[in-house]
């Protein structure tokens, strides 16, 4: 693997060259901002470059698209008194001290943990919203599966986790992955990234036609991100 540089206006274009047997040069920006070339074998970099190099506004434009698509989430401390966000509603943070088996709950903007083990607060929250996340993320799913049925003839899996790098993603062959920190927005806001991803099985990037399927769809995506991004930030 190989990487090459070269200047666009007053941009400095970093990106990393595989060779392979194939016969034309592909060019893909991923998720993380990177850049991959694939060649073919023998390829002369001057040509590669110039194959390339015409496409550098698309480039910059994909990298400024993921990175407004990265999430932005405060640090917390889990200590009493900490708000905590779930469905898009804050609560604050209770801890009852208690010799029962630990446990957390939700009730009118308070959320409790119980536990005689105050060194794993963050242990516990965590393991909750995981479990809220795969019934919430599920159910949100089926729903926009029924009402918009051109996306069930896929065969569509849902997973979830932790990630600081995006709010999901989704496989050619259905694997959707939403970030489990979506728990703590409202529905609306998990229902345009799923959106977003059911797009991608129809156009695998974000290109013009993408933008103009997701807006088809969902023609207020572009206020429920901005929606998304304060509320999480």
């Amino acid at each position: 693997m190989n990487k090459i540089q070269y200047k666009y206006g007053s941009k400095t274009i970093e990106a990393e060259i595989v060779y392979s047997n194939r016969k034309t040069i592909d060019l893909r920006v991923f998720p993380e901002g990177n850049i991959i070339i694939t060649a073919p074998e023998n390829s002369d970099v001057e040509n590669i470059l110039e194959k390339v190099k015409p496409k550098s506004k698309w480039v910059l434009q994909q990298q400024r698209t993921f990175e407004l698509y990265k999430p932005f989430t405060t640090e917390r401390l889990y200590i009493a008194g900490e708000t905590h966000r779930y469905l898009g509603r804050q609560y604050k943070l209770v801890i009852n001290h208690t010799k029962g088996k630990p446990c957390v709950k939700l009730s009118k903007g308070i959320m409790i943990v119980e536990t005689n083990n105050t060194e794993n607060i963050e242990k516990y929250i965590i393991n909750d919203y995981k479990k809220r996340a795969t019934v919430i993320f599920e159910s949100i799913l089926k729903d926009t599966l029924n009402e918009f049925p051109q996306f069930k003839k896929y065969n569509i899996s849902l997973k979830h986790k932790f990630m600081k790098k995006r709010w999901g993603s989704c496989s050619t062959d259905g694997n959707i992955l939403l970030n489990t920190e979506l728990i703590k927005a409202n529905k609306a806001c998990i229902e345009y990234v799923i959106i977003h991803e059911l797009c991608h099985l129809v156009v695998p990037n974000h290109s013009k036609d993408f933008y103009m399927l997701i807006s088809k769809i969902l023609p207020e995506w572009e206020k429920l991100k901005n929606k998304l991004e304060i509320s999480l930030a």
